[in-house]
């Protein structure tokens, strides 16, 4: 329904105009003049991403003018389609007149020629039986004599001399070992699909969203050319088989986005392989320069948890930066800081790396960058391909200096660097040089530290306009599922066409009938797809609808739930209040620590260390501040703080 095809166009339009015509009522993925050789046919294709844009389209230009010409506008149908009309050009192979015209067209020319061969073999016999005669009285006269065993021929000798050359040459030859061809369905990658004739225009989350209705997508590859536009194909992954074969039933020689899909089943990838082995044997040398096994284990743990999402902590910063930082800033010597007579050493680090951290959040600001992804949960946080967070970075290292490391690996688009070196981001040219980067320079040791490597999130640039695109895509899924109703209660016997039979006698626009089946069993239940909406919606108000002794129980198809957020995460969701309930706390903190810590957001009114029977805390407490204001002040700035090397964890306490 995202594909338009328009009749009557006029004879010297190109595509370029009709592209600016066609996009005043939405983004045009695709459009395709037919010619037969260089003549216009004065027909041709445009297609829309969103379905909602293709029918505002039809609407608009059907039967109006471009050029003096009158067009026609209709959505476009696939060869396969079976609401396509039956062939009737006499050009077209099927359509009746083309037998027609085919049929009287075929001499009998076969046959003559046959009966002319037959009688030329017949005339030709005679010549052949006294040629024959000839043949046998010559080798008659060639015999040897039985008796003196003599050889009357002269040329035996030399005849005799010749197949011995050749018995020899024959046993010389080596012989030839029939290769068992290639298995090719071997290499085939049953959760793998190779998808051409995507638009060019296409985005990773477009498609994505595309191929998730059919199962998880665990890769998708878009392969790009040198000028960075897309090749018109990618490769998608299923987690699967059986998700793989049903896109490849539903998305095969359909329009999507604009586009027909060609879908193929795709070949095991060797270079992942490869790269895989590479990386394998970089990850046990980098294992094997450690001298102590205890460092080899801590080293192998690390590579493991290289692509841990939860593990990131994105305002981490490295304690000696913090010091050098606010001794630059105030003019202080490190000595006043790190004297042995401090004994809050702890509260006064603490204090600092609040402090930083705030400066950097409006550093964020300033730059123009977007920090709302600080208050979303790290799993449900979309993270970019091509944008880096670099932390753990020395106070002496410059923008220059991270632009040089980066560059080993590929072309550096943009470089930020916080003025107290808290935080840089490094923004690729593509996809590959950034994951290049990404996979050598985590945990690579800079100017005396080792640098820690996130993935930015996809709206830190101000990529908003996201959520804009992703609305029309949810509509057109909302629109999908008013045509696809729900069925239960089927009997285990009844097969798909016995289903379709029995509804098809009912309502009519049904489109596809699907039983669940797993390993070849049904399940019980299915999916009944209509044509149109109002179909769907009077084969629901049907009552007593009994098939193979078995009531069925239709419904509206509802979309895949998301994943519930667990009760940890629905606990964080309460509303503020004046009481903080502070978890992770250091075993080695007192109550008068964390008093000195948390009194200059706001005047405490309780503070409460629950402990346990030996007198030790249990690593949290409550503190009670006078109003709400002060206690969200404290929670907003004390949220990313690191307290004894433990980073802290604030929460809204639950009122008694």
């Amino acid at each position: 329904m995202s594909r338009l095809i328009v009749k009557n166009i006029p004879n010297l339009i190109t595509e370029a105009q009709l592209k600016t015509i066609f996009e005043k009522k939405g983004e045009v993925s695709d459009v395709k003049v037919i010619f037969k050789g260089t003549k216009n046919r004065r027909f041709c294709f445009i297609g829309y991403k969103n379905e909602s844009d293709a029918i505002k389209a039809k609407e608009h230009f059907d039967k109006t003018f471009i050029m003096m010409s009158k067009i026609s506008v209709d959505f476009a149908k696939t060869v396969d389609d079976p609401a396509l009309p039956r062939a009737w050009s006499r050009h077209t192979q099927g359509s009746s007149a083309y037998q027609k015209i085919h049929k009287s067209q075929e001499p009998p020319v076969t046959k003559k020629v046959k009966k002319n061969k037959e009688e030329e073999q017949d005339q030709e016999e005679p010549k052949n039986d006294q040629k024959s005669k000839k043949f046998q009285e010559f080798l008659e006269l060639m015999k040897t004599n039985k008796k003196t065993n003599q050889e009357i021929s002269w040329n035996d000798n030399v005849n005799n001399q010749v197949d011995e050359i050749f018995d020899k040459i024959e046993k010389e030859k080596p012989k030839v070992v029939q290769q068992p061809k290639p298995n090719t369905l071997a290499n085939v990658n049953e959760r793998r699909l190779y998808v051409t004739n995507i638009p060019y225009t296409s985005t990773e989350q477009e498609l994505r969203t595309v191929f998730e209705k059919y199962g998880t997508v665990s890769s998708l590859k878009i392969p790009k050319q040198r000028g960075g536009s897309l090749s018109g194909f990618c490769f998608v992954e299923y987690q699967l088989p059986e998700e793989a074969v049903r896109a490849f039933s539903e998305l095969d020689n359909k329009i999507v986005l604009g586009r027909i899909f060609h879908v193929r089943p795709a070949f095991k990838d060797d270079k992942e392989e490869q790269l895989k082995q590479e990386q394998q044997l970089k990850q046990e040398k980098m294992i094997g320069e450690e001298k102590s096994s205890y460092k080899k284990f801590k080293k192998q743990q690390m590579l493991e948890r290289l692509n841990d999402t939860t593990s990131w902590n994105t305002l981490f910063l490295n304690p000696n930066t913090i010091i050098e930082g606010i001794c630059k800033k105030y003019s202080l010597d490190k000595k006043e800081i790190l004297s042995e007579e401090n004994d809050d050493m702890a509260v006064k680090m603490a204090q600092m790396e609040t402090q930083v951290i705030k400066e950097t959040k409006d550093w964020l600001k300033s730059v123009g960058l977007n920090i709302d992804f600080l208050k979303v949960e790290k799993n449900q946080c979309e993270r970019s391909n091509i944008t880096i967070f670099v932390k753990n970075i020395q106070f002496r290292v410059n923008e220059t200096d991270l632009n040089e490391l980066f560059s080993r690996y590929g072309q550096v688009n943009k470089v930020f660097l916080a003025p107290n070196r808290s935080i840089g981001i490094v923004t690729m040219q593509d996809d590959k040089q950034a994951t290049n980067a990404f996979t050598n320079l985590q945990n690579y040791k800079f100017k005396g530290s080792i640098l820690y490597l996130e993935w930015a999130p996809t709206t830190l640039m101000g990529e908003m306009n996201k959520n804009i695109e992703v609305n029309p895509q949810i509509e057109e899924q909302e629109n999908e599922l008013t045509r696809i109703l729900y069925v239960k209660n089927i009997n285990f016997s009844t097969t798909e066409k016995t289903l379709l039979k029995f509804m098809s006698s009912k309502v009519n626009d049904i489109k596809k009938v699907t039983i669940i089946n797993k390993e070849g069993v049904s399940q019980g239940y299915g999916f009944i797809e209509f044509d149109k909406p109002e179909s769907a919606q009077k084969a629901l108000r049907l009552n007593n609808l009994i098939l193979d002794d078995h009531l069925l129980q239709l419904s509206q198809s509802k979309p895949k739930p998301k994943q519930e957020l667990n009760k940890r995460k629905q606990k964080q969701e309460i509303e503020p209040t004046n009481k903080l309930l502070i978890k992770n706390l250091p075993f080695e903190a007192n109550a008068q620590e964390l008093r000195r810590l948390i009194k200059q957001y706001g005047e405490l009114k309780k503070l409460r260390l629950p402990k346990k029977l030996d007198g030790s805390i249990r690593g949290f407490a409550f503190a009670e501040f006078l109003n709400n204001e002060e206690a969200q002040n404290a929670a907003e700035s004390l949220q990313n703080t690191h307290f004894y090397g433990r980073r802290l964890v604030i929460e809204y306490s639950k009122e008694e």
